[in-house]
C-alpha cells in the first residue's frame, strides 16, 4: 500500500531571547510503503515507560534524504534512523525509522 508523506528537516533559529529553537520544514512529499517492525518498552530510572516502534518506509530515492529528519505520516513524526540507497533497486531508497509513544 503507497501512502503520501512528508519528509522533514530541521532548522534552528536564534530566538530574540539569546536561545536556539528548532523547527520543522518540508523538505519532500514521498509516496512510502510502510512495513511496520517490532517494538519494545524502554523505560529510564524514575521515567515513565515509552513504547518505542520501528518501521521500514520504501520509497523512490530522494537527494536531501538523511538520518536525523523526521517522517510525517497518517497524523504521526517518525525520526530516520539509517537512509538505505539503492535498496531494494536501483533508484529506491529505505528508510528505518523510529517513533515513541508513552
Amino acid at each position: 500500500m503507497r501512502r503520501l508523506a512528508v519528509l522533514e528537516a530541521a532548522v534552528e533559529q536564534e530566538t530574540p531571547f539569546g536561545g536556539r529553537s528548532r523547527l520543522w520544514e518540508a523538505a519532500a512529499d514521498l509516496w512510502v510503503a510502510l512495513t511496520p517492525g517490532p517494538a519494545r518498552v524502554v523505560a529510564d530510572r524514575g521515567g515513565r515507560p515509552r513504547l518505542v516502534e520501528t518501521a521500514r518506509a520504501v520509497t523512490r530515492d530522494h537527494p536531501e534524504a538523511e538520518r536525523g529528519m523526521r517522517l510525517g505520516l497518517d497524523g504521526r513524526s517518525w525520526t530516520v534512523l539509517r537512509v538505505e540507497r539503492g535498496a531494494p533497486a536501483p533508484g529506491r531508497m529505505t528508510l528505518h525509522l523510529e517513533s515513541e509513544s508513552e
